[in-house]
Formats: structure tokens, C-alpha cells, sequence
């Protein structure tokens, strides 16, 4: 799989413009998100579902959007077929997510929820992926990493944000953020791929923020 394939997973139409991004060509990653997540309990306390929010960078929003007024009603059906095709995609990549429960991988069911609009020059995906067994928090360790695996795009929690806990009884649950701490090799391969390399699916791991979970 090329890199770009791997940009059109979050559904670009416009994939040929991407070649005239004022970015270097050498060295990942190319596209920025900030993210915030939101942890979502069920009745019974338990994890059920994870919320997502997706702050696209300035640029990779310019041409994602094709420039367009997002305030029309064209517009808007425009960012509606955009976050609907990029939540088709992502599925078969769990959404650049992961949960686990104990050090083992929980498995997700579809998004149902979701929805895409403009802040200011930044395009932002909002989304909320179920898992498909939800997991309690107090019995397990829980964590969620959320990354693209080959580090074309740093996915990053806004700095300084705090992780919400969501549902009917939150008390006694909290979350917070544990810096990656990559090694030189990751950095060096990192630095050294450029657009047309192929693909290391272990790459944006290493980079990526962990959420650790507690309730209790």
C-alpha cells in the first residue's frame, strides 16, 4: 500500500492536489490532527464507546475541501460525503484506533454517529466509535492509543487538554495522557521516509499518545 493510498483513507477526492503541498518532500510525518478523545460510559459503568474529535491542519483543510464555501448547502453535503466516505475507509483500519483491555486489543463495531465541519481554516471530523463489547474499567486496565500505523499523519492530543469522561455516573473515572517516548531508530526512519517509500504499519505507534483509563 503507497502512502497515498493510506491519505485517501480519510477520504480525499482530491488526491492529485496533495503533490503541491508547501510541505518538505522527505521525512514524515505530512499531515497534522489535533486530536481530543472522550471516554464513553454506559449504565452500568463500563466503556462502551470512545469519542473523537479530528482538527485537520490549515493546509491538508484547503485541499481536502477544494476550497469550497462549506457554508452552502452544497458545501455542507460536500463535508457530509467527506466524513461518510472517511468513516467507510477507516473501518477496515479500526478507525486509527486502539483499545485495550489488559495489554489484549478490543475490537469496535461501526460508527453510527459522526459529522464534519469548519473551524474557521481547519477542517474537523467529529465521530464516536462503539466498541463491540464494552469493557469495565474498574476490573481491566484500559488504554486507547489513536495513530495512523505508518506516521504519514501525527495524530496529537491538543496540549494541556483534558480527557472527558462521558455518562450517566462519571464519578471516580478519570483519564489521562502519557507522552510517546519513541526510539532513535523510529526517529531516524521517521526523518528518512519521504512520500513514495513504502509503508512500515509499526511506524506511528512509537509515536503515538497513550490515554490510560482508571475508575474506582
Amino acid at each position: 500500500m503507497t502512502h497515498w493510498r493510506r491519505i485517501s483513507l480519510i477520504g480525499l477526492t482530491l488526491l492529485g492536489l496533495l503533490a503541491a503541498i508547501a510541505r518538505p518532500a522527505a521525512a514524515h510525518p505530512h499531515v497534522w490532527i489535533d486530536l481530543r478523545t472522550t471516554i464513553v460510559l454506559d449504565q452500568a459503568g463500563r466503556v462502551s464507546a470512545i469519542g473523537q474529535e479530528w482538527l485537520f491542519d490549515p493546509i491538508y483543510s484547503a485541499y481536502a475541501t477544494g476550497g469550497a464555501d462549506t457554508t452552502t448547502d452544497q458545501g455542507r453535503q460536500a463535508l457530509a460525503d467527506l466524513v461518510s466516505d472517511s468513516m467507510k475507509n477507516l473501518r477496515e483500519y479500526d478507525y486509527f484506533m486502539r483499545v485495550r483491555a489488559d495489554g489484549a486489543r478490543l475490537a469496535f463495531a461501526d460508527v453510527t454517529e459522526y459529522a464534519a465541519e469548519m473551524r474557521e481554516d481547519r477542517l474537523l471530523f467529529r465521530f464516536t466509535v462503539p466498541l463491540a463489547t464494552a469493557a469495565d474499567p474498574v476490573a481491566h486496565a484500559l488504554d486507547v492509543a489513536v495513530f495512523d500505523p505508518t506516521y504519514y499523519i501525527e495524530m496529537l492530543h491538543l496540549e494541556g487538554d483534558v480527557i472527558a469522561v462521558q455518562g450517566p455516573n462519571p464519578a471516580g473515572c478519570a483519564a489521562r495522557v502519557v507522552a510517546p517516548t519513541p526510539d532513535m531508530n523510529a526517529v531516524v526512519a521517521a526523518q528518512a521516509l519521504d512520500r513514495n517509500a513504502s509503508p512500515d504499519d509499526t511506524l506511528g505507534a512509537q509515536f503515538a499518545e497513550t490515554v490510560l483509563i482508571t475508575c474506582g
